[in-house]
């Protein structure tokens, strides 16, 4: 671990500052949400095919891998609000955007536009470490998560059954407001951390991330952190489409098994993930994660009846869940206090990669099941990726324990 002055661990952070960050990370990921389950369909009623679909996923993911770190180190030396602000106002207009898109070009363009915002959740991660200690960081972390669990939870279903009965635009515009109030709520409720004040300079703050990213145990976290994604993204793109092929189901139905997945992930991230936390250590956490993935992934493909289904996507969600807040407690442990942003923004950034090139392959090798009989073939691809996070994930817990002995 990098040593570096931290507060005692019996200070707690502010609720207030709580409070309005997860209204900020709630209302983003809503409006985020609300579009996942018609996506498909509205890229496909103007013309759009299943690759079409792939490179729309992509082209978002691309931005967001582009933007992400600049705009998260931006936020380390000017500040977290003076960064997020600008963020929800370009959001609100891509949604916008995307409501009013009649053509292909459109959908690109606004989807593009909302990639380039997408650093508002490392830079809210940043601001949970900003104000929290070591000893209480993955609650936190875990709650912030929550925020956003919940926001999935809620917007599918809503983006759902809002695009069945009133049409793409409407939902979409939704998606516009509901950015356009969080922007709001941050201006008056969301502060500064107070540390952002006397942020070092600019060289400083570069070359602690340089260091920091050199680091063995914080090379191992990120090449986990992409591969997870890499996995969980080959899913997140194959699974409108195989719902759609198996079981003929349409955004509605697709919207409900996002609502599922959210609701056990947060559970995971509220409840479940404190009291693991109090007799497993981070590092066995995300080994524990890891493992459910793979089986739930491999699983997945052949569940072939609802209450499989149901179960096997509970088990994904679980953990999901659990990986996704111990990897970034463990990132963000393993930085300097000044490389917060820039360290949790490039784990972001590798995200981003892993969404940019995981839909084109996954729909294709959704294409390629269909054709050898097989529709599962990308949850088989999700389970070997994450199989392979397994070696990465035990190395860097027995570089932890022997730090610890």
């Amino acid at each position: 671990m990098v040593n570096r002055l931290t507060k005692p661990a019996e200070v707690s952070p502010s609720k207030s500052a709580l409070a309005a960050l997860f209204s900020v990370v709630f209302l983003d990921n809503l409006g985020f949400a609300i579009v996942v389950p018609y996506l498909f369909f509205f890229q496909q009623s103007i013309g759009g095919s299943d690759f079409t679909y792939g490179v729309l996923l992509a082209s978002y993911s691309l931005m967001s891998f582009l933007f992400t770190p600049i705009v998260s180190r931006l936020s380390d030396r000017y500040g977290r609000r003076k960064i997020l602000l600008p963020a929800l106002a370009i959001s609100s207009l891509s949604y916008f955007a995307f409501g009013t898109a009649q053509v292909l070009w459109l959908l690109f363009a606004s989807r593009m536009i909302a990639g380039t915002t997408a650093a508002t959740v490392p830079v809210a991660q940043a601001y949970i470490a900003d104000i929290t200690t070591d000893k209480n960081r993955l609650r936190y972390l875990g709650l912030l998560g929550a925020a956003a669990g919940t926001a999935f939870i809620l917007g599918p279903p809503i983006g759902g059954t809002l695009s069945s009965y009133f049409g793409y635009g409407v939902p979409s515009f939704l998606a516009s407001a509901l950015a356009l109030i969080n922007l709001v709520s941050a201006y008056f409720r969301l502060p500064e951390p107070l540390h952002m004040g006397n942020s070092g300079k600019t060289k400083s703050m570069l070359t602690s991330l340089r260091e920091t990213l050199k680091q063995r145990a914080i090379v191992l976290l990120l090449s986990t952190y992409f591969l997870f994604f890499l996995a969980f993204v080959f899913l997140q793109s194959a699974l409108s489409p195989w719902l759609q092929e198996v079981f003929g189901w349409t955004q509605l139905e697709t919207g409900f098994v996002f609502f599922l997945i959210g609701g056990v992930s947060v559970f995971t991230q509220a409840v479940l993930l404190p009291q693991l936390s109090k007799k497993l250590s981070r590092p066995t956490l995300v080994v524990v994660g890891v493992i459910t993935l793979s089986a739930g992934f491999a699983a997945l493909g052949f569940s072939l009846s609802l209450p499989l289904l149901i179960a096997v996507t509970t088990v994904i969600a679980f953990g999901f869940g659990g990986l996704y807040v111990a990897l970034n407690t463990l990132i963000s442990l393993n930085a300097p206090k000044e490389a917060q942003g820039g360290a949790l923004g490039s784990a972001w950034a590798l995200a981003a990669l892993a969404q940019t090139i995981a839909p084109v392959l996954a729909t294709t090798a959704f294409a390629v099941g269909l054709q050898i009989g097989f529709p599962g073939l990308a949850f088989a691809i999700s389970a070997v990726l994450a199989v392979v996070t397994i070696p990465l994930v035990l190395s860097y817990r027995k570089q932890a324990k022997a730090q610890t002995a």
